[in-house]
């Protein structure tokens, strides 16, 4: 939806551009079906990235400490909890509710005494958010953008040693582009510190509105700094009717602004490029990317278009 001033509601951020690299047999692919390639994580070449293993920043102990406190604390006080709490959860509130509230404290003490409920739920409940996320993961779908058209290694790893191109996508209000959405990678050693244990705990227990999704979100949008390079984008969303590890998504033709193409592009490649920048495409700008040795830097000349 977009604002009375022209400024749609799904913004988060203030930039403008993103950029796609790609090899020249990718470009016409995507110039030609008007679509792109949003992927598994299970598919990235980076082994750290969206790790099909989840991890934690607390213990097996930790977390059974937080769900046994958080259900103490459902029986003392008879609830409340969401709409989305678990069928036996809202059956116990329901005979609980019935019950004097020294009953209901004498039986919450009783959970958070007896070790034997400790050692019988944190297993359980450490596989449970584990074995979600792993099913999880194959049906997330990551569309990677960088935000700059610069990136010497990106043209190297991602554009074919330089005989590829990149595209530049524009994320506009008036269209709510996906791009609105986008986020930037966060680039750091240690896995990210997405939630406590107590906020888990309540998530297990479906106890308030976070659901899974919301709490792995982060760990979608976290690299290690060996590929800061790359000043990455990411638009995530989660597919659970779709199969495989791939999805091909259309975008509009007039978020399409802009094609670079490699210093190394070949001749036959640019005049496929160029031809298929038509039918809703010709207002396309396009440039040759040359290295400029003396300034050490990427320049882009523009292609002139046939009169």
């Amino acid at each position: 939806m977009t604002a009375p001033h022209g400024r749609s509601s799904n913004r988060r951020h203030k930039r403008q551009f993103f950029y796609k690299y790609v090899a020249a047999e990718t470009a016409k692919k995507i110039l030609t079906t008007r679509k792109l390639r949003w992927s598994s994580p299970v598919l990235f070449n980076d082994p750290f990235d969206v790790t099909k293993d989840l991890r934690l920043n607390f213990d097996v102990a930790e977390l059974n400490a937080a769900l046994v406190e958080e259900t103490a604390d459902l029986i003392a006080s008879a609830g409340p909890v969401g709409d989305t709490a678990h069928p036996g959860l809202k059956a116990l509130m329901a005979v609980l509710s019935g019950m004097s509230q020294s009953k209901r404290q004498q039986i919450a003490d009783n959970v958070r005494n007896d070790p034997f409920e400790k050692t019988a739920r944190q297993m359980d409940a450490l596989a449970q958010l584990r074995e979600r996320w792993s099913v999880m993961v194959p049906k997330l779908r990551l569309l990677c953008m960088s935000e700059a058209p610069d990136v010497t290694p990106m043209w190297d790893r991602y554009a074919d040693s330089y005989r590829g191109a990149v595209l530049q996508f524009e994320a506009i209000d008036e269209l709510d582009s996906v791009w609105l959405v986008a986020r930037p990678v966060v680039y750091q050693s240690e896995p990210p510190a997405i939630a406590d244990a107590r906020t888990w705990a309540r998530c297990i227990l479906r106890k308030g509105h976070q659901t899974y999704n919301d709490l792995f979100t982060e760990y979608q949008y976290t690299k290690t700094p060996d590929w800061a390079y790359e000043r990455e984008w990411r638009i995530a969303s989660f597919s659970p009717e779709e199969s495989g590890q791939l999805s091909y998504r259309g975008f509009d033709p007039r978020e399409l602004v802009g094609v670079y193409l490699g210093p190394r592009c070949l001749e036959q490649d640019q005049a496929d490029i160029l031809a298929l920048l038509t039918d809703g495409l010709a207002h396309v700008a396009t440039f040759r990317a040359q290295i400029n040795v003396t300034a050490g830097k990427f320049t882009f000349e523009p292609i002139p278009k046939p009169s």
